[in-house]
């Protein structure tokens, strides 16, 4: 997909079937078919996925900043009056996703996962600490990060810290980030097994009903 992406806007300079290509940063933005307010940010490098050792390299561009960045995709089709804290990025673990080609998931956060995150206090979560209740079935790890961490760090070199020293492997790992103060969000962490992996887009509802219970 993001080949047609970057050859089809190279060729002619039109961005379908993306929305979007940005050559500067290396990345395309496209929209998924599973849900109205579901889009997808792609690196155009080869890049497996959560577990590909790229990501951790220092030339690496700042996926997961450049996907909060793309979050006013969910946002404008909701006519700007979803808040921020509702918009939520994931990432899946290598047994639970379509493709070997690492994607963000760009979306709505649930009800449950969004009724959880309002109710926490950020402070408590300066150090790695677990969510009071498990979400959609797993439990989370949370650890608080800045805004000025998520536009100029790799979150992915804390999750590999994190995953590495739980003894657990980076491909059963799932990642997902939410806004949860101004210039706060969080980074959460399920760390799933071979046989029981747990996807990080569970906390995405891509029809965004708690949009339309506002």
């Amino acid at each position: 997909m993001h080949d047609r992406c970057e050859a089809g806007y190279q060729r002619t300079g039109a961005y379908a079937p993306c929305i979007f290509v940005d050559e500067e940063s290396g990345t395309v933005l496209y929209k998924s078919n599973f849900g109205s307010y579901h889009f997808l940010l792609v690196p155009l490098a080869r890049i497996t996925g959560i577990e590909d050792p790229v990501l951790l390299e220092a030339a690496t561009p700042n996926y997961l900043y450049y996907s909060w960045r793309a979050r006013f995709l969910v946002t404008s089709h909701l006519n700007n009056l979803l808040s921020e804290s509702d918009v939520i990025l994931t990432v899946n673990p290598k047994n639970a996703r379509t493709q070997d080609q690492l994607h963000i998931h760009i979306s709505c956060a649930t009800p449950t996962l969004s009724s959880i995150l309002k109710n926490i206090d950020p402070s408590e979560y300066v150090q790695w600490s677990q969510l009071p209740t498990n979400v959609e079935g797993h439990a989370y790890q949370a650890l608080v990060v800045s805004g000025d961490a998520l536009r100029s760090e790799n979150l992915f070199k804390d999750v590999n810290t994190k995953v590495t020293a739980d003894g657990k492997e980076m491909e059963y790992a799932s990642v997902a980030l939410a806004k949860v103060a101004p210039e706060r969000f969080l980074l959460l962490l399920a760390e799933g097994t071979e046989d029981q992996p747990a996807p990080a887009e569970t906390l995405q509802d891509p029809d965004c009903s708690i949009a339309k219970s506002g």
